[in-house]
């Protein structure tokens, strides 16, 4: 396509950000005080059964009892981790979070699995030694009654601490309470064992401790499954389900570009919709304000980013040439004529480029070549560029005057020129000048008005080849040609 043709095309890009938080809420709302006083409730109930199993386990010897005491203690720690993150990612966005601090409860999260990991290793360490060096143990009511009177704490506290936290859609206090819960299991093994043992198997303790060691690890690798995938903003919703939502907006063309992170109940997501090119700003930022609005209704969705951009096709020749033109400005070249060839679904750009005089070959080679690399890169559906040198000069020159045999001269070869044209006539208007030596021509001519632009511009390329080839001291000939007046 001729340069001249693509000036009026223009590519508006409208970046439209909304967060729940400064206004606009989601479907979920984080209630960061009741998750505390949840915490602190758990806190207290969990330190109670440690002090039962614990105190009565290290006072008995008994192996398997310690284990579960410190699976209780450990809740309790890990319900202070949650009360510090709480505290924290309950702050709302600044400048250094501007997407907010409510990652620190998810990494609170992974800091219990840590916790757990080294709680396991040290308890197996010690049931092996158990096992290898097993020691004889005494049974009494105090080691049932606390085992007893910790679980149905436990229990209790468990399902109030997961009720709370669907509640309040936390995954800190459903790691927290799963955690709990599993605390249960772990007491009846205990229960198991020590009935074992009272019946002579002394080498059930140590055993049933190894076991719970693997159950406080498995507990580990749930919350740590769980948690990881917010942290390394792994996608939380399908792509296609915020597909559907987008291409439901009247006015959306197309979307690209669809991303999503963070936990499930505070998903950020960006997007790129295009609209027609025809449309207002205006009337973009409506439809980009609609694309969000029925975003922030999906359940979870807290903050959402919608940058609108004009409508193109792939093979846009224009779009080409306006990418084009920047990158030639970008290296001081000037892009004199560009046109794109499809062949096989493959596009290839032929361009005639202008750079400056003072450049050996070598030089102008280089900028070229670099021009036609940055094309390739920025625009994959190009397949090849191929670019015609030619001289731009970017600089004022006085015109010399033409004397009056050499504008009949002129006149004379565009007239013998066009008589080899023979669907081209009337040659008129002839602008004559002189540049450092060169002539610059211009001309204009009559062609049928029911020619093809194609087919023109190859008759305006015949007409310019015979005025050089009579002349070669033209520096450039320019051909204006005009539908046959009646």
């Amino acid at each position: 396509m001729a340069a001249g043709a693509a000036g009026s095309f223009a590519i508006v890009t409208i970046s439209r950000r909304v967060k729940a938080q400064e206004g606009l809420l989601g479907m979920t709302q984080r209630d960061y005080g009741q998750i505390q006083r949840v915490l602190v409730i758990t806190l207290l109930l969990n330190l109670l059964a440690t002090a039962a199993k614990l105190g009565v386990g290290l006072w008995a010897g008994t192996l398997s009892l310690v284990a579960d005491g410190l699976d209780n203690l450990f809740d309790g720690v890990s319900n202070i981790v949650g009360l510090v993150a709480i505290r924290v990612s309950r702050r709302p966005p600044d400048k250094d979070h501007p997407y907010g601090h409510r990652k620190y409860e998810t990494l609170a999260a992974l800091f219990i699995a840590a916790a757990l990991f080294i709680t396991a290793w040290e308890l197996g360490n010690s049931a092996v030694s158990r096992l290898i060096n097993p020691a004889p143990l005494t049974l009494n009511r105090w080691i049932v009654i606390a085992l007893i009177a910790g679980s149905a704490v436990q229990g209790a506290t468990g399902l109030w601490e997961l009720h709370m936290a669907r509640r309040l859609s936390s995954e800190l206090l459903l790691a927290d309470a799963r955690h709990t819960l599993a605390s249960i299991a772990v007491s009846g093994t205990v229960l198991v064992g020590l009935g074992l043992v009272w019946l002579g198997f002394d080498w059930a303790d140590p055993l049933v401790a190894l076991l719970v060691a693997g159950v406080i690890a498995k507990i580990g690798i749930d919350i740590t499954r769980e948690n990881t995938p917010a942290l390394v903003d792994r996608a939380p919703l399908d792509e296609t389900q915020i597909g559907d939502v987008v291409a439901s907006v009247e006015g959306v063309e197309s979307y690209h570009r669809i991303r999503s992170r963070g936990p499930l109940d505070d998903v950020a997501i960006d997007l790129h919709v295009r609209v027609a090119p025809n449309l207002s700003m205006q009337d973009a930022n409506a439809i980009a304000d609609e694309v969000r609005r029925r975003l922030l209704a999906l359940p979870g969705v807290g903050d959402v980013t919608v940058h609108a951009e004009a409508q193109r096709d792939a093979d846009s020749s224009a779009d080409l040439y306006t990418a084009t033109k920047l990158a030639a400005q970008e290296l001081g070249i000037a892009l004199h004529e560009c046109w794109v060839q499809s062949t096989d679904d493959k596009l290839s750009m032929h361009l005639h480029v202008g750079v400056e005089p003072n450049l050996s070959l070598t030089e102008a080679h280089a900028v070229v070549d670099r021009l036609e690399q940055v094309m390739l890169q920025r625009r994959p559906e190009l397949v090849s560029v191929h670019s015609h040198i030619e001289l731009a000069n970017t600089e004022i020159l006085p015109t010399a005057r033409v004397s009056s045999r050499l504008q009949q001269r002129v006149h004379s070869v565009i007239a013998q020129a066009a008589q080899t044209v023979p669907a081209l006539s009337h040659p008129h208007n002839i602008q004559i000048r002189q540049v450092e030596g060169r002539l610059f021509i211009s001309v204009e001519a009559w062609v049928d008005g029911d020619l093809s632009i194609a087919d023109a511009h190859e008759l305006s390329t015949q007409l310019q080849e015979a005025i050089r080839a009579a002349m070669p001291n033209v520096g450039e000939v320019l051909i204006h040609l005009e539908p046959q007046e009646a």
